[in-house]
């Protein structure tokens, strides 16, 4: 009886040691984020950048689309016509803002803060009048905010170096630097149902 008492009071520190184990790796699969928080923010951090990396390619292949659409009007109408101020025409814009929402790259601000540059756009060329030289504020790229050559570097997407910086778990930073451009650029991406770019910065120094 005495040797039978030894025996368990041995190895029950052995039983529970191993339910302990046991508990902890339960802990563990049970919640990943908890225990493994590095690699869950590295992987959160793919999703962000995929989602740049993927737009950059859709730009780069729909480009000369989005260029189609003649939403600035007016300018030089030919050698024996009379140039015609500048104005926005809004059909236009309309079907240019229905591209861009269907692609899924961007949120409702962007769309709303783009539709408004041209609202913007419209009033200025009513009260400045011109139809020579390059329509004010739309003679540079939008997505990119350059005149310079951002082709060069779409034409090497994997090659750009993306940094991430979260702010909560539905608003980032995600940088990048165009090194043709000699210009860093700020994304600022929210999530809903998936990450979209919210608006655009040239943040270089």
């Amino acid at each position: 009886m005495i040797k039978k008492l030894i025996l368990i009071s041995a190895t029950l520190p052995l039983f529970i040691h191993c339910k302990k184990d046991d508990t902890k790796k339960q802990l563990q699969q049970d919640n990943p984020r908890k225990h493994d928080g590095i690699s869950l923010s590295k992987k959160q951090d793919e999703f962000q950048i995929e989602t740049v990396k993927k737009f950059l390619s859709w730009y780069r292949d729909n480009e000369n689309h989005i260029y189609s659409f003649n939403t600035v009007k007016g300018g030089s109408q030919g050698e024996n016509e009379v140039p015609a101020n500048y104005y926005i025409d809004f059909n236009q814009v309309e079907k240019e803002l229905e591209f861009l929402k269907n692609s899924g790259f961007f949120s409702e601000k962007f769309l709303a803060d783009y539709k408004n540059r041209y609202t913007e756009g419209n009033e200025y060329f009513r009260q400045n009048p011109a139809n020579d030289g390059p329509p004010v504020n739309f003679d540079y790229n939008y997505f990119f905010l350059t005149q310079e050559d951002y082709e060069s570097d779409l034409k090497n997407i994997d090659g750009i170096k993306f940094d991430v910086k979260s702010v909560t778990a539905k608003l980032c930073y995600v940088e990048f630097y165009l090194k043709n451009c000699g210009m860093t650029l700020r994304y600022t991406l929210t999530k809903r149902e998936q990450w979209q770019i919210d608006s655009i910065e040239n943040i270089s120094k």
